[in-house]
């Protein structure tokens, strides 16, 4: 493996791991209520297993040899010395049977017992916590009695005054596992929470990078778009502008990047003499229509003659995506039923530069008018007087309107829109076209929003909410 295919390859990663994280922070609302919902579990589980402690509390103040009134470093690091000394000496053997003996308790008793240095000062505190309130401080009690007085005996090199002396406990400690088992079960929920979107997303088998196309099919990329969003601030009655290369809103790398993939379609169609070019998705709400419009308006912009055909005729769109639903008159499917002739459907678009022939309500039996050698014949006279006629299509996994059209068409575009796209249906796709005399052009990578894969590394926003199935798209 060469240098520059590993370090190709290791990027890949880097944007599929990025993905899934966005993914995830997508999805932050569910995230967050399933760890708040176990979080709450563990704060019950919690409550319903505490079994309430009592505490009986001893300080004392440890004091070194020799000390003086000022308390300087060496004597906090002499007093934790004694500390952990004093430590050791109550859980001793012959302490804790001297303890037994003056309680009458008769078990392991080391278990309730725990001391330490309270920090940044001289000060020891021993606690003495179990189930049962009077044991505690019998315990604590007899530790009162007999510590100094053993610490005396043993210690020389220090002295242990007693501060606070053991109090019965009246009522029980606070559950501190409710904060603990809280905190666990957040941290729980929301790992589990993520983990199952993990998992779902790659079940999905999405296309998340071209690579993950290029690598299993022979396709080629002609073209990344980025995600621009120019409707985000607009209210809610007001019409959306179009995403458009003429739109200045959506920013140098979305025109540039029509630009490119113009050159590109130009380029292929000179070399096989293609014309007619059908633009489809493997599913809805990949921007098809407006991917289709965007290269329509790129090739007339460089003195191209181009006609846009709208062939999805179960969702017709492209009078809509280009404002010029109102110059319809005459219907696409009229054109290809023959009902008109072509010259009398066509609608002039002055503000982009090109043709259409449109369309405006639904029809449900296209796959029977489609069949028929109306669309051709339709093709063959736009031949002769347009430099590219593109054809929208719809979703070719949904319908197989797509694979009938690319049978009278020269070329196909596939858009692939990123992290939504299943890559079987895409493999699909392609397969049913090859299938036709259309040659495949490469595949539009749609609404990309890494950088890593843009041309520059810029990074855009786009909004394709506008038209398409069961949306607009």
């Amino acid at each position: 493996m060469t240098y520059e295919k590993a370090m190709y390859e290791e990027n890949e990663s880097g944007i599929e791991i990025m993905i899934l994280v966005r993914c995830v922070l997508e999805k932050w609302k569910m995230v967050v209520a399933s760890g708040l919902i176990c979080a709450l579990i563990g704060v019950i589980i919690a409550a319903v297993t505490y079994v309430p402690q009592y505490s009986s509390k001893i300080s004392y103040v440890i004091n070194s040899a020799g000390a003086t009134t000022e308390i300087t470093e060496r004597q906090f690091v002499v007093a934790e010395y004694l500390a952990n000394t004093y430590s050791y000496l109550i859980k001793s053997h012959d302490f804790i049977q001297r303890v037994k003996a003056e309680t009458g308790i008769d078990e392991d008793i080391n278990q309730y017992i725990s001391s330490n240095l309270v920090e940044s000062s001289n000060i020891m505190r021993v606690v003495v916590r179990s189930d049962d309130a009077d044991k505690s401080y019998k315990i604590a009690h007899a530790i009162s009695l007999y510590l100094p007085e053993t610490a005396r005996e043993i210690v020389h090199s220090g002295s242990l005054d007693s501060l606070e002396s053991p109090l019965p406990p009246v009522l029980p400690d606070a559950n501190g596992n409710l904060l603990k088992m809280g905190a666990l079960g957040l941290i729980a929920g929301m790992l589990f929470a993520a983990g199952v979107f993990v998992i779902l997303q790659l079940l999905r088998k999405v296309v998340m990078t071209p690579q993950t196309l290029t690598d299993k099919i022979d396709i080629s990329l002609i073209g990344s778009v980025p995600h621009v969003d120019i409707n985000k601030k607009k209210g809610k009655n007001t019409a959306h502008e179009p995403m458009l290369v003429t739109n200045k809103k959506t920013g140098f790398v979305f025109s540039e990047t029509y630009k490119s993939m113009r050159t590109k379609i130009e380029r292929f169609s000179k070399k096989n003499n293609c014309k007619a070019i059908l633009v489809t998705s493997a599913m809805e709400n990949e921007g098809k229509t407006t991917v289709a419009a965007n290269i329509a308006i790129s090739l007339a912009q460089n003195g191209n003659k181009v006609i846009m055909l709208d062939c999805d005729l179960r969702k017709p769109a492209v009078a809509t995506v280009l404002d010029a639903k109102e110059k319809v008159k005459v219907t696409a499917i009229d054109v290809i039923t023959g009902k008109v002739s072509v010259e009398n459907a066509i609608v002039k678009v002055e503000k982009y530069g090109i043709d259409i022939v449109g369309g405006l309500k639904a029809v449900g039996n296209s796959s029977e008018v489609l069949s028929t050698q109306g669309l051709k014949k339709v093709l063959d006279m736009l031949r002769e007087k347009y430099d590219y006629i593109i054809i929208d299509t719809p979703p070719s996994q949904l319908f197989t309107d797509a694979a009938i059209i690319s049978e009278y068409t020269d070329a196909g575009i596939l858009v692939v829109r990123q992290n939504s796209a299943n890559v079987d249906d895409v493999i699909g796709v392609v397969n049913d076209i090859s299938q036709s005399k259309a040659e495949i052009i490469g595949f539009v990578f749609n609404n990309v929003s890494d950088t890593s894969i843009l041309p520059g590394g810029y990074s855009k926003k786009y909004n394709y909410s506008y038209y398409g199935y069961g949306r607009s798209e």
